[in-house]
């Protein structure tokens, strides 16, 4: 084979993966439909975000899948599960939000640090719309102003069905429904780490290694180890 002929196959083949990955993506959008404020239930909210997923991730973008350069969000196998998908990554919202979605991914709800909740609904984008509504300036901070979405962090791992039914219930779990609203939260200790702040995670290689762990008493594979409770945040309570 001539030089000639290999140069005209690889650029046949590049042409071919790019291609394959643009089909392998997915852009949907959601609308926003409601939001949860200080711990009030509003649904006089408008908007809508486009979202491009691509294997086991997704990212905010314009209708024809190019990011809107807010980063990437990835899915947390861990903290997955039949019911929803969780997300973490950047997004709008910054770092410390979380998208978490129902099983068939029509429902998105936006978790932000702060206990606010934003619920998005799959649907068609207004006609004109071709990119989020919400899209960070470039010399803007992260910061959640300006219509951001948010989401309450805690059981969105575990016990937390979410709003509109992401997991199958419609409410906020932690305070009683009144009148649309939702009263504050008491204080309750974290599920996911029962109150200690952090979580195992055992994600490494470890190539049949062990070691002892001091904090859980007993002797674990050398990829062990402990991290901050990505749904209290390491205070071991909400």
């Amino acid at each position: 084979m001539t030089s000639s002929m290999i140069k005209h196959s690889l650029i046949l083949v590049l042409l071919l993966f790019g291609f394959s990955m643009v089909s392998a993506q997915d852009v949907r959008y959601y609308k926003l439909t409601r939001k949860m404020e200080n711990g009030k239930s509003s649904t006089n909210v408008s908007g809508g975000q486009f979202i491009t997923f691509t294997g086991n991730l997704c990212f905010e973008s314009d209708y024809h899948g190019v990011g809107v350069n807010h980063g990437t969000m990835k899915l947390n196998v861990a903290y997955s599960n039949s019911q929803y998908s969780l997300y973490q990554g950047s997004s709008y919202w910054g770092k410390n939000a979380d998208f978490k979605f129902n099983a068939d991914k029509s429902v998105l709800n936006v978790v932000l640090e702060n206990g606010d909740v934003y619920v998005y609904k799959r649907g068609t984008a207004p006609a004109g719309q071709t990119t989020c509504s919400l899209v960070r300036k470039p010399s803007s901070s992260s910061s959640n102003n300006g219509g951001s979405v948010v989401v309450p962090p805690p059981s969105v791992y575990q016990g937390w069905g979410g709003y509109d039914n992401v997991g199958g219930r419609d409410s906020y779990n932690g305070g009683s429904s009144n009148n649309g609203n939702v009263t504050t939260p008491q204080q309750h200790k974290c599920g996911l780490c029962n109150g200690t702040g952090e979580v195992i995670n055992n994600d490494g290689i470890s190539f049949g290694n062990t070691k002892y762990c001091n904090k859980c008493g007993k002797t674990v594979p050398d990829s062990h180890y402990h991290t901050t409770c990505p749904s209290c945040k390491g205070k071991g309570w909400w």
